[in-house]
């Protein structure tokens, strides 16, 4: 069973997201922005813990709605599982990933 609920999630200039996510749960949705490096993690404390499991350092996050920690979680996860690399917006694109790396940089 947790064979197939693990994922694993590659993480931007090794401590961020690279771009905002969003997990909804029956009536909780969690926001997760991505802010620029050594910014440190911000938010409700449950989703601050999940987000130092998984190595991510630099991150604000918001909920909204029932805030009860089960769907908290849900909703996390759920944000965290559409999260994707560069590397992937590159490919769906077809463009170059050194065009993408700049344009984050310009952020």
């Amino acid at each position: 069973m947790t064979r197939q609920n693990l994922f694993f999630l590659k993480r931007y200039a090794g401590s961020g997201i690279t771009s905002d996510l969003v997990g909804k749960h029956n009536s909780c949705r969690v926001y997760l922005r991505a802010v620029s490096p050594n910014r440190g993690i911000k938010g409700h404390h449950i989703v601050e813990d999940i987000l130092t499991y998984f190595g991510i350092t630099d991150c604000s996050a918001k909920t909204h709605g029932n805030r009860n920690p089960y769907n908290v979680v849900r909703a996390t996860f759920k944000a965290l599982m559409t999260h994707e690399t560069l590397e992937d917006i590159a490919l769906k694109r077809g463009k170059r990933l050194l065009h993408l790396q700049r344009a984050r940089k310009l952020d």
